[in-house]
């Protein structure tokens, strides 16, 4: 669960990636990722309660993925 947790986490590098290099974040929905995020939380706390790392480790990497398009996009919105 962990590796597929940090791979599903790693696939939104390349939305981050794409905003900093067009320094653009016109085609993007904020309120998506907003909408993931609170799920990922979720999720974590989830795992935090019943003390299951795997998805803890998973959801963190998600949660991570998820803060960096958000913050990109509000970084470059025009």
């Amino acid at each position: 669960m962990s590796v597929v947790g940090i791979a599903t986490g790693a696939a939104y590098v390349p939305q981050a990636r794409r905003i900093w290099k067009r320094r653009s974040s016109e085609d993007v929905s904020v309120v998506t990722y907003l909408l993931f995020l609170g799920g990922q939380l979720v999720y974590l706390l989830y795992g935090i309660r019943f003390h299951q790392t795997p998805i803890v480790v998973g959801m963190a990497a998600n949660i991570a993925g998820s803060l960096a398009v958000i913050g990109s996009a509000l970084k470059f919105r025009a």
